[in-house]
């Protein structure tokens, strides 16, 4: 598999991480069943981490926010709410409000959470994506010191390497990582963005030695992370809130693992078993870490 295509997977898969005040799926960004989260993790950085990172962001910023926004995310944080209806929302509160950073960000991320779901078609998914990445173009020009702007840039350009290949994918890796180490920057209390970036430094760090001489053939010189980095990420993840997301102590574990420490995987993998089931995802991260700590046993 190339490397563009593997960063390409990874952030697909990250994006949705728990609900949005907390999403990173990263929607059809959510990443699921490899040990080792391809490259389109990042792009989604999608499904499951699109979920999370929403609720930190709120949480930061809240009160600095117009009516209109704290309403919108109100309704991203109800189960039972249509998303396509609140796509609808915020098109319109733009429309209206142009120079409204909390709307926009907001905008963009439900245009990729529509573009995530499975009845979203490819051409309208295509679409989606590149209205969001217009729109967070346009917060990032209003106000470059938004952490959730900046969260999500790097969520939704990761995610344009789908339509783009692999060597836009490869390319846009090192703006996507720095835009999230600024989101980090401005708000280091985020679990979700330290979450991006333990993805983002583990799938990089699995590139093998092959991949990475034809990606400096080609593309120049490629992305670099390593093991460490990543388990520093996710670690730093947990300590800002603690159990905060299943898959998260699942890749601990599994960093570990790439580190071969079996007694701290062990423990990882218990810690990931402990999380309550609350999504099918998390049901499949369950599966996963039962067999896993069932081969070290």
């Amino acid at each position: 598999m190339s490397t563009g295509r593997k960063i390409l997977r990874m952030s697909r898969r990250a994006v949705r991480l728990h609900g949005t005040a907390a999403a990173p799926a990263i929607a059809s960004s959510s990443v699921r069943q490899n040990p080792t989260p391809p490259a389109s993790m990042l792009l989604g950085a999608a499904a499951s981490i699109f979920l999370l990172a929403s609720t930190s962001t709120v949480i930061h910023a809240r009160s600095q926010e117009s009516t209109l926004a704290v309403k919108a995310e109100e309704l991203y944080n109800s189960p039972s709410y249509d998303r396509r209806k609140l796509l609808q929302y915020l098109q319109r509160g733009v429309g209206e409000h142009p120079h409204d950073v909390g709307l926009q960000w907001r905008l963009a991320r439900a245009a990729y959470d529509v573009a995530s779901l499975s009845s979203t078609s490819l051409d309208e998914k295509k679409t989606l994506i590149y209205l969001a990445r217009d729109v967070i173009q346009a917060a990032l020009a209003l106000d470059a010191d938004n952490f959730a702007v900046h969260k999500w840039y790097g969520i939704i350009l990761s995610s344009i390497g789908e339509f783009e290949g692999s060597k836009v994918t490869i390319a846009n890796s090192f703006t996507v990582r720095d835009h999230w180490l600024k989101a980090i920057a401005l708000n280091p209390s985020d679990a979700t963005s330290f979450h991006l970036l333990g993805r983002w430094c583990l799938t990089i760090a699995d590139i093998s030695w092959i991949e990475r001489q034809l990606a400096t053939a080609i593309f120049g010189t490629p992305p670099r992370a390593t093991y460490a980095e990543a388990l520093a990420y996710f670690l730093q993840a947990d300590a800002i809130s603690p159990g905060f997301w299943k898959k998260n102590s699942l890749l601990v574990a599994q960093t570990y693992l790439k580190l071969n420490d079996v007694p701290q995987a062990k423990d990882w993998l218990r810690l990931a078993l402990a999380v309550p089931v609350v999504t099918s995802e998390d049901q499949q991260v369950h599966d996963q870490a039962t067999a896993t700590l069932a081969t070290l046993k």
